[in-house]
């Protein structure tokens, strides 16, 4: 009888042992799984930053697109030394360089021949971007008069800017204007 009893008693032990190891096998795999939800979070979290931090990059160029578009379009031979100021304050490089060597004449031909120009709205789009810098189409709609043309007359201009953040803001490194 003693025999019986042992018997018994291990085969009422097996299902509490394999009971167990199946709460330990689920407790394993629910952690597992809330460790593969954590990663699979943070990564998700990561790239919506990324993107934000891009999205927010690019908006400050396009902005900064439109405002030197704007600048350029709104030039009057009254205050045209101060027009000019206001374009090379957002210009860097290439677009710096050429504009600020031409800027004495061209303020000149302003002054001569009496130009008001005003820039009326820019639309700006990226047309490729990598980093801190991307290249941006703006089309800026302005009015023009001179002094052999006083009627106001409509123009449209549509650029091609390249885009450099530069001491923390987005400045024109280069323009091209486009037919």
């Amino acid at each position: 009888m003693g025999d019986t009893g042992t018997g018994d008693g291990a085969a009422a032990a097996r299902p509490r042992v394999r009971g167990a190891a199946r709460r330990r096998l689920v407790v394993r795999a629910l952690l597992a799984l809330c460790l593969v939800l954590a990663v699979v979070c943070g990564a998700l979290t990561w790239q919506y930053r990324q993107a934000e931090a891009r999205e927010s990059a690019q908006q400050g160029a396009l902005d900064a697109a439109r405002g030197t578009a704007l600048n350029l379009a709104t030039i009057d031979h009254t205050t045209a030394q101060r027009d000019v100021q206001r374009v090379l304050d957002g210009a860097t490089g290439q677009f710096r360089d050429d504009f600020a060597a031409s800027a004495e004449s061209f303020v000149a031909v302003v002054e001569d021949t009496e130009v008001s120009t005003v820039g009326r709205s820019a639309d700006a789009g990226i047309e490729s971007w990598a980093g801190d810098r991307g290249t941006v189409l703006v089309q800026v709609a302005s009015t023009v008069t001179n002094r052999s043309e006083p009627q106001e007359r409509s123009r449209m201009w549509r650029l091609r800017m390249s885009m450099e953040k530069v001491d923390g803001a987005y400045r024109t490194a280069t323009l091209e204007y486009l037919p």
